[in-house]
């Protein structure tokens, strides 16, 4: 044997040995979980998955498949990406591909769209489509002014948890709103998070219903600007009596609601004829745009993000009855810091005033839960849109969802794709060391290696 076959065949036995080793270490790293071969390193950390699905997710005792309809080269890899974390947390949820384009009877067969996940649970046999378009949101606005389409929100956890609960649960809740007294209307943010928690909205006129239907757990009052009809007042106090629930947003209003705090009072509790302001916790410079506080301990609160705040705007005020009514407890969760005022057209008063309070009645009969919140901007959508960090509509959620025993918080604000420039406001010493210092440096080095290679 030559020493160049010897040497030829050394190489040619390491080349091999090489190669298998990258097919073994490939093997090993696709089998490794999507969120430790890709990281997350989007600004809104759009792959990442919260608590919330977290806990759906790995107490799922049934089946869920996941189809990822559409034609695997045009899928956006975003969403591919996501989903397959998914996956990863349950042995009970599985991802597939099915491609649109070579097999469209598969697609018809499974009665599935194009270009959407479409999420099945053969043990209820119930499925959702979550379009592609509503986890990739546009702002279709800019194409009409600049001609380009530009990607505002990513709601792929909220769509896609939402839909693995609706699925897998048979729990359908309705909540009764009602209209008649000038009510603010439910804004898309507001609409879009009830239907992520599975609860349909529908409308309810008390003076020409006639009475409260029997199918309703939950009666919402949403900003009413006049009273209740002496009729009304009566259908909700005895549809509390009964053991009903209501919530009530009530805010401040220039016209006297007496009916209304009447069944307020039966609960411990008062509004009070003024708006809320705040000297402490507030918003650029106006006491009446308040940074609530929280007391700790509260299942209202519970899954709010400590980093952020929420912001309410001029809010109504209330307080506790000093006596309560005979089996009532009153628990607030929002409320003003001690820096709290009432003001009115002729005087303004200090002290700790109430946001909101869940005040629960023990009858003979069962018990009755009446939450009340004075500041219906928690849910205002120009609020919610402008400050997309704030943690008023996980406040709200876990304040309906309450009123439901077999119902879960599910709904997931979607994350913004909008680009974050790092940018120092207030240059001062850094804006000297950045434009000047470490230009100042480079240069300097620079000329030194150069004067030094052409000694050389």
């Amino acid at each position: 044997m030559t020493r160049k076959f010897k040497k030829g065949g050394y190489t040619a036995i390491l080349s091999v040995i090489v190669i298998a080793a990258v097919v073994v270490l490939n093997m090993i790293i696709g089998r490794l979980p999507e969120k430790v071969r890709q990281w997350d390193m989007s600004s809104s950390q759009i792959y990442t998955l919260g608590k919330t699905t977290n806990d759906l997710v790995k107490g799922l005792d049934k089946d869920v498949t996941i189809y990822v309809v559409g034609d695997p080269s045009a899928v956006d890899k975003r969403i591919t990406s996501f989903v397959k974390r998914y996956e990863d947390l349950s042995s009970h949820v599985k991802v597939e591909t099915l491609d649109s384009v070579l097999h469209p009877d598969q697609v018809s067969k499974l009665k599935a769209t194009d270009d959407s996940l479409f999420v099945s649970c053969e043990a209820n046999n119930k499925t959702e489509a979550v379009p592609f378009s509503s986890i990739i949101k546009m702002d279709q606005a800019s194409y009409y002014s600049s001609g380009q389409i530009k990607e505002t929100e990513f709601d792929g956890e909220g769509q896609l948890t939402s839909a693995i609960s609706h699925v897998t649960n048979d729990v359908e809740k309705k909540i009764y709103v009602t209209e008649g007294h000038k009510e603010a209307t439910f804004g898309a943010t507001v609409s879009d998070m009830l239907k992520k928690s599975n609860l349909t909205v529908a409308p309810l006129n008390l003076l020409t219903g006639g009475s409260i239907p029997k199918d309703c757990e939950l009666l919402l009052m949403n900003a009413p600007e006049s009273d209740l009809a002496a009729d009304e007042k009566k259908m909700v106090s005895d549809y509390l009596s009964g053991g009903g629930n209501v919530m009530i947003l009530a805010g401040y209003s220039e016209t006297d609601r007496p009916n209304l705090n009447e069944i307020i009072n039966e609960f411990g509790l008062n509004l009070e004829n003024g708006l809320a302001a705040d000297t402490k916790n507030f918003y650029q410079n106006n006491p009446y745009y308040i940074f609530p506080t929280f007391p700790a301990g509260n299942e209202l609160t519970q899954g709010t993000d400590a980093k952020s705040a929420s912001l309410v705007l001029q809010s109504g005020a209330m307080t506790q009855l000093t006596t309560l009514p005979q089996g009532v407890e009153v628990t607030p969760f929002m409320e003003t810091s001690e820096g709290g005022m009432l003001v009115t057209a002729d005087k303004q008063t200090k002290g700790t005033y109430l946001l909101g309070a869940v005040a629960k009645k023990t009858m003979d009969s069962g018990a009755s839960r009446l939450t009340v919140l004075t500041t219906p901007s928690l849910i205002d959508e120009g609020v919610n849109t402008s400050f997309t960090n704030l943690n008023n509509m996980n406040i709200f959620m876990n304040a309906v969802t309450a009123n439901y025993p077999d119902v879960t918080n599910v709904s997931i604000p979607s994350k913004s794709l909008d680009v974050g420039y790092n940018t120092v406001t207030k240059g001062g010493l850094w804006g000297v060391i950045f434009v000047l210092v470490i230009p100042a440096l480079t240069l300097g080095t620079g000329l030194v290696i150069w004067l030094k290679r052409r000694r050389l």
